[in-house]
């Protein structure tokens, strides 16, 4: 009977840490698209000074025409100038109506995460643009924060429409 009061005992204290460890693993989830979330609100509004803390210094953001910014002054000056004039060739994502990752995977790698999802678009200047794409982003935890790290974005293509696949058949 000791014995197994003993093992209902040890197995009661395995289910218990299991589901501890399930609901830690789902709290830092919640922290990472929280994290996620912010990023993009300030993305989307162009709010440089709100973006500034999010990122990491050595950030970069592959954009679906291939544009890469490699760093958070690129990211931040690709934004807006002191006189609210877009500041780069990547200008026309400054003026947009819709930025949202719309994430259906996380995974957590201790202090990294990387998500998956698709990548709503509207801008409102010219041209206009509205797109869905698939992206991943990677966030990093420094100094108790989940910072954003990168960002591939890209348009799914049909294979059969593919030009680079096209050239090699």
């Amino acid at each position: 009977m000791k014995q197994l009061l003993a093992c209902l005992t040890i197995a009661a204290v395995i289910v218990t840490s299991a589901l501890a460890i399930a609901q830690a693993q789902e709290n830092v989830k919640e922290e990472v698209l929280a994290a996620q979330k912010r990023f993009y609100q300030a993305y989307e509004s162009c709010d440089a000074e709100a973006m500034e803390p999010l990122v990491t210094d050595d950030m970069m953001y592959l954009h679906s025409t291939g544009d890469l910014q490699s760093n958070k002054t690129e990211l931040l000056e690709s934004m807006v100038t002191e006189d609210g004039e877009a500041d780069s060739a990547l200008a026309s994502e400054c003026f947009l109506e819709i930025l949202r990752v719309d994430v259906d995977n996380i995974r957590i790698y201790g202090d990294a995460a990387v998500l998956f999802g698709d990548l709503h678009v509207k801008g409102t200047g010219a041209p206009k643009i509205k797109a869905k794409l698939r992206s991943s982003q990677v966030f990093v935890k420094q100094d108790g924060q989940w910072l954003f790290a990168s960002n591939a974005s890209v348009e799914p293509v049909p294979l059969e429409t593919s030009l680079g696949l096209a050239e090699q058949q």
